[in-house]
């Protein structure tokens, strides 16, 4: 039995869990809720064997419901309508789901969730086995309508990191970024600095392409990371619990400025957008020395020649105390309960008890699977990898949308602009007007 949990007994009865997100399980090579049978991996031997301690302590068959990878981004898309369609027929179809962060949202301040910690018994969300800051970040109005934590890995991989060439370092002398790191010396002046050093038209035809080499590599949601890098974030809450709008800071603007020096400079940063995504297989070539994208790209390097590392975001200047990691808005996905549930009872103690098993279990073995690899298990990236996940950032502006700023954004990087201000100013009444809609929504759910 776990901790706090009733010694229960639900005959034999099926826990059904919708999974949906925009990424589809290929893409992470990782099933949060599903492992038909122990096959050597490290992740999947480990959902199994929580999965089956959690169906033999309880007397339940869990059972996924998957439609990873069939989400669009937003409201009414796949997550969202099939968790709407069931309460509004009330057939009680699901037990619990995991919806991506913009559906979740959404159906959040619809009224189709239940408050975790005051509507679902038996689930604890400040045991340790929830992530906290997370749950700090997603409740509005002191009510947490989804989370996350021990029991799903995708909220990890979906996290954004720098991954650099350590030979590409070496070779042109270069501080070291895990010394950087440490020293606090990692940030978007330096980071600037480093890049414009590396670029070389490697087989002399005068013209840069996916055959040179490049400071970075960058891709549009590379823009929102710089905003959580810099401590700032689209949206934040009050001290009434309100949701307000916060990215209107002079650090945005600075950095942007900053980044796009290098960032829109096509002989420096070799753009996904702009150019041939052929990331992959330049960054294995030593051809890139830094590479902006999620830690679930560290497993497509199993078979990399040369060495690689993992830093965090990069911060506003050395005076800035912490360095803060995104969370993805398009790929992250969160646990919610369905306001129409059969046994209510059930659903809390199966999530909290296997939100407890993968603590000791899942959790472990991703830590494993992320730094396993030629050349790259090292004391230092343990240590990045541990800074990455104890500051990352839910921002509820981008999981609501509001202004869809953190698409405009990225818009920013497709017309190589840095005019922020006036992106700014265009979309604010989109913004305000999403902001009171969200704020009287839950203010009216009491």
């Amino acid at each position: 039995m776990y901790p706090d949990l009733p010694d229960s007994d639900f005959g034999g009865t099926s826990f059904d869990i919708l999974t949906t997100s925009n990424w589809a399980n290929t893409w992470t090579e990782i099933y949060d809720f599903y492992a038909e049978q122990e096959n050597g991996e490290p992740i999947n031997d480990m959902v199994f064997r929580r999965n089956r301690a959690v169906e033999e302590q309880y007397n339940v068959v869990i059972n996924e419901i998957n439609h990873m990878g069939a989400d669009k981004g937003g409201n009414d898309k796949n997550g969202a309508k099939l968790l709407r369609n069931s309460v509004m027929a009330g057939d009680q179809a699901y037990d619990a789901c995991q919806i991506g962060s913009v559906d979740v949202a959404t159906l959040a301040y619809e009224g189709y969730l239940l408050e975790l910690k005051s509507e679902v018994p038996n689930l604890n969300l400040s045991n340790i086995w929830w992530d906290q800051p997370c749950i700090e970040d997603v409740s509005i109005f002191g009510k947490t309508f989804y989370a996350t934590g021990d029991i799903s890995t995708l909220d990890n991989d979906t996290t954004f990191c720098y991954i650099f060439n350590k030979k590409l370092i070496q070779q042109y002398g270069m501080e070291s970024p895990y010394d950087l790191v440490k020293d606090g010396k990692w940030t978007n002046p330096k980071f600037a600095e480093m890049v414009v050093q590396v670029s070389e038209d490697l087989n002399g035809d005068s013209k840069m392409d996916e055959n040179d080499r490049y400071g970075f590599c960058i891709w549009h949601e590379a823009m929102r990371s710089l905003v959580h890098g810099v401590g700032c974030r689209f949206c934040d809450l009050d001290e009434k619990g309100e949701l307000v709008l916060t990215l209107n800071d002079p650090k945005v603007a600075t950095a942007v400025e900053q980044f796009s020096k290098a960032a829109y400079d096509r002989n420096i940063a070799y753009s996904i957008y702009h150019q041939a995504d052929l990331v992959e297989p330049m960054f294995a070539a030593d051809q890139i020395l830094f590479h902006n994208r999620y830690l679930c790209m560290i497993k497509k390097y199993r078979n990399m020649d040369s060495d690689f590392g993992i830093v965090p975001v990069m911060k506003f200047d050395e005076a800035q105390d912490t360095y803060y990691s995104t969370v993805s808005s398009y790929g992250c996905a969160f646990i919610c309960v369905p306001t129409v549930v059969e046994n209510v009872e059930m659903t809390g103690t199966i999530l909290e008890a296997m939100a407890c098993e993968s603590m000791y279990t899942v959790t472990p073995a991703y830590y494993d699977i992320t730094l396993q690899g030629k050349n790259f298990r090292d004391d230092e990236s343990s240590a990045m990898l541990d800074i990455i996940l104890a500051n990352r950032v839910f921002d509820l502006g981008m999981f609501y949308a509001v202004g869809d700023y953190y698409t405009h954004i990225m818009e920013l990087f497709y017309k190589s602009s840095t005019d922020f201000a006036s992106m700014y100013e265009k979309y604010l009444p989109k913004a305000e007007k999403k902001l009171a809609e969200i704020n009287e929504a839950f203010s009216s759910l009491g």
